[in-house]
Order: structure tokens, then sequence, then C-alpha cells
């Protein structure tokens, strides 16, 4: 099992977590696929989910995916064709369940910072086999010295809201936080460490079919340091935020899940 997929996994002698109930608990790709319709849906974006026995191919790919939640899409919602949602974009062998997970006294690094888990919220896992050139960013040039360490050449953890909320996503606050700092930090793609400041750009949507649930989603991406830019908490009194000069310097590689 690759490095990256381990990362949630705890020794026998780590008294802090227990995690075996936490690994896929009612969560299958059809659940995820579900809550990225319903998602997609709130935004008004049309979308089906194609089942096992139609052409995988035709489904959206990650990396489009994430386009959608970019502000240039979501503020141009109307001209958005249909799209597919493809039970092979998923992979729920390394979904993962963090709502009963506390990591008070415990810190992770990814990528050489800080890794604040996504705790109190249901990871599902995007399948990136052959996305990518190398799996580097996400399991590092060597296996990680133990679970709460960095590996070499893998990038740091971010998060991204997925939708509007209250008219204003992460780029557009990011904007309005620092425009006297535009020249400094630019009109990139931001993000942030703490998924509790990302949860702030992800309105509520309302799940479909009977159930009728209430959820918020966020991405969980990984960075490139080498073209990352940090503004402090210090400087705008909301939260830490990243700045990805463009597109290519972030990579989600799942999204979190937390239902009201």
């Amino acid at each position: 099992m690759p490095i990256w997929q381990r990362e949630y996994s705890l020794s026998k002698t780590t008294k802090f977590f227990v995690i075996a109930s936490t690994i896929n608990s009612n969560m299958d790709n059809q659940s995820g696929l579900h809550i990225l319709s319903s998602l997609l849906g709130n935004l008004g974006i049309p979308n089906l989910i194609l089942l096992p026995h139609q052409n995988q191919s035709n489904g959206i790919d990650v990396n489009s995916l994430h386009k959608l939640f970019l502000p240039s899409s979501i503020t141009d919602q109307q001209t958005t064709r249909s799209i597919m949602l493809s039970p092979a974009s998923l992979d729920e062998t390394y979904h993962y369940d963090f709502t009963d997970i506390s990591d008070n006294g415990v810190t992770f690094y990814r990528g050489g910072m800080i890794y604040n888990r996504p705790c109190g919220w249901k990871r599902y896992a995007f399948d990136l086999k052959g996305k990518y050139p190398d799996d580097i960013w996400l399991e590092g040039k060597n296996p990680r010295a133990d679970i709460y360490s960095s590996a070499e050449g893998e990038w740091p953890v971010s998060y991204h809201g997925t939708s509007l909320n209250n008219g204003l996503s992460i780029e557009e606050e990011g904007y309005k936080l620092f425009k006297g700092k535009r020249n400094l930090y630019g009109n990139g793609i931001y993000s942030t460490p703490d998924i509790n400041v990302a949860m702030l750009y992800a309105a509520t949507t309302e799940e479909k079919g009977r159930n009728r649930k209430k959820f918020k989603v966020i991405l969980q991406n990984r960075v490139n340091p080498k073209t990352l830019q940090k503004v402090s908490k210090a400087e705008n009194d909301v939260g830490e935020y990243w700045v990805s000069p463009n597109e290519d310097d972030i990579r989600p590689y799942g999204f979190c899940v937390k239902v009201y």
C-alpha cells in the first residue's frame, strides 16, 4: 500500500486514537458520488451519475472537477454543460471517517508543514492512478519515518471550499482581504491549511433523494511548496491562507464531508 494511502493508519502502540472503526464507515463510491451530484446541482451545474455498465471514460476527471469549484466556473454556472460523474473517479478502499477522531496533543506533518487532519469530517478519496507523471507529490521519494513525519518531496496539505457561501468564494475573500497587496500575493488560487477556515467558503447543501440530509463539502489538496505564498492569520484576523499561482500548483486528492 503506498505511503500516502496509509497516512491515517496508526501503529499498535499509539494510544491517541481508535482507527479500526473509522475506516470505510458507511462510505462507498456511490454515496460519495451522490454527495458530489447534490453539490453540483446546488451550484446549478447539471450532472448525471454513470451506471457501472456505462462507459466510464465519459466521466469528468479530477482536474476538471476541481475547476468547477473555482470562482470563474461558480459564477458562470448557467453556461456549464451537463457533466458525467463516474464511480471510477473514486477509490473507496481509501475513504476514511474522521468523525470521531481527535488529534489533540498530536502533530502531523506533510510536505514539511503542519498537517491539520480533517477531524470531525468524512474523507472520500479520488482515484489518482495514472493522473500525473509520478506520485512523489503524494507519497514522497522514500517511506516516511513514521506516520507523523513528512516524506521527502511530497507536497503539503490544504483545503478549498467548494461553493459560494453568502455569495463569496475563498478566492474572492482573499482578494478582498489582501487587495492592498495584490502585487505581493497575486491573483492565484487561494486555499488554507485549516479546514475550519475553508468551511467559511462552503455553503450548506441539501442531499438529493429521501434523506434530504444537509452537509458541507471541502476539497482536500496538495499544493506545490516551491510556488506557495503564505498569508498569516495575523495579517487578516480570519486565518492562514495559502496562494498558489495557477491550477497546476494545487492538486485535489479527496473531498471532506460534514453532515448536519
